[in-house]
């Protein structure tokens, strides 16, 4: 089928729109949008698209499925970071993911900013860790919900010296089990500690329902 140019009813040509502008657009839409459509309107999208490694700087992949129906963007994802040719800075995915995605990211990318895991219960201590190993420019962490324990939070640390806002926020029904009085909640104190001692540039924590935060709440600016 070949795709015919066609101006809209005020007469206006999309297609001639300048490169910088429908990156502009694009971010607007979403990278799953521009994968799966706006990206083959014409054949000056479809440059822009597949083209513009600046567009794909931040690939969000958030609020498009729950649960295991969030699967299917695996190989949209995949293809999303290979657009990024080794400029991807922020990457955020709810719902699914594995190892193997974020092995996938770190082969081509260094230069990861921001990392926001939501809920990717196929992730675990292992991958963030390696993760925090190839990418040493990383300030901003975020893990909500998912498989992970406190204790990686030191290796974390000292992997991203640039680390400036950590979030780290649990189920609820995770909680330790009650002390001795069956009045408290017992505290371990390592995934603290692993904090306080490596975490220096930090500006902004935030404990949600993990150990640690059920007895101290620590969230807001620490600047």
């Amino acid at each position: 089928m070949k795709w015919r140019k066609k101006k809209s009813s005020s007469g206006r040509d999309w297609s001639a729109l300048r490169p910088e502008v429908l990156v502009v657009i694009f971010r607007k839409i979403g990278a799953l949008e521009v994968l799966r459509t706006a990206g083959s309107v014409c054949r000056s999208w479809r440059k822009v698209a597949t083209e513009e490694p600046q567009l794909w700087r931040r690939i969000d992949m958030t609020n498009h499925g729950y649960g295991s129906d969030a699967f299917v963007l695996m190989d949209p994802t995949r293809r999303a970071i290979d657009q990024s040719n080794g400029q991807l800075e922020e990457f955020s995915i709810e719902y699914f993911g594995d190892d193997n995605l974020l092995q996938y990211l770190c082969d081509r990318t260094s230069v990861l900013k921001r990392l926001c895991l939501i809920s990717c219960w196929q992730l675990y201590d292992e991958a963030i860790i390696e993760t925090a190993r190839r990418q040493p420019l990383l300030e901003e962490l975020q893990i909500t919900f998912g498989s992970f324990s406190e204790n990686m939070t030191e290796i974390v640390g000292r992997e991203c010296p640039q680390l400036k806002s950590f979030k780290f926020n649990n189920t609820w029904y995770n909680l330790p089990p009650f002390g001795p009085d069956d009045n408290e909640y017992l505290v371990d104190d390592e995934g603290a500690f692993g904090i306080a001692n490596t975490m220096h540039q930090l500006r902004h924590l935030q404990l949600i329902g993990n150990r640690r935060g059920i007895q101290c709440s620590a969230f807001g600016d620490l600047s």
